[in-house]
This record gives structure tokens, C-alpha cells and sequence, in this order.
């Protein structure tokens, strides 16, 4: 269930869709999308994962929300120049509410 979205005038209307998978990914399988996307390279039969279904994708951006140390959510941030500032912006996004998820 997506609790809030928000997008850029100039993000393009696909990247709501790869935001929200993002987090869904990050917050189903508990880890980062990059960190995903590091093992699918290291382990090629990892790659499977990506056809869970078709609200997985692995792309960087997306990051689990844990409070109290349970996963509770997942952020995910498309649209960026890169997918290395997806996630920067994704953990920046944490840090802003990290002492609400204390």
C-alpha cells in the first residue's frame, strides 16, 4: 500500500511506477535494491528475483524503512540523473524521518 508519492513536474509519469516498485522490492526482500543489484552481478543465478513478480524491480533507489529493527516499509526514488543518486536520495529521504523510526 503506497502511504505517500511524490513527484517532480519534469519526472516523466513511468517514474511513479518504478518508484513504487522500488520499494515494494526493498521492502519485501529486506535489503537495498543496489545491494540486490551487486549480487544479481556476482551471482547470475540470482537473477531469478527479478521475476517474483511484476512489482519487483531491481533497480538502485529503493530502501527498506525499519523501525525498531522490523522492516516496516520501503522508500524508492526514480528520475534522477542516475541510479547512484537514486539511492543517495532515497537515504536522505530516511535520514529526514530517522528519528521518527526510532
Amino acid at each position: 500500500m503506497v502511504r505517500a508519492l511524490l513527484r517532480d513536474d519534469a519526472a516523466g509519469p513511468h517514474t511513479l511506477d518504478s518508484s513504487v516498485k522500488k520499494a515494494y522490492t526493498a521492502a519485501s526482500l529486506g535489503v537495498s535494491t543496489g545491494v540486490l543489484t551487486k549480487i544479481m552481478v556476482e551471482h547470475p543465478d540470482a537473477t531469478g528475483l527479478r521475476d517474483m513478480n511484476d512489482k519487483v524491480l531491481v533497480l538502485q533507489g529503493g530502501l527498506p524503512i525499519r523501525a525498531g529493527g522490523e522492516v516496516i516499509g520501503g522508500i524508492g526514488v526514480g528520475a534522477t540523473p542516475g541510479s547512484d543518486t537514486d539511492e543517495a536520495c532515497a537515504r536522505a529521504g530516511l535520514e529526514k524521518i530517522a528519528d521518527r523510526l526510532s
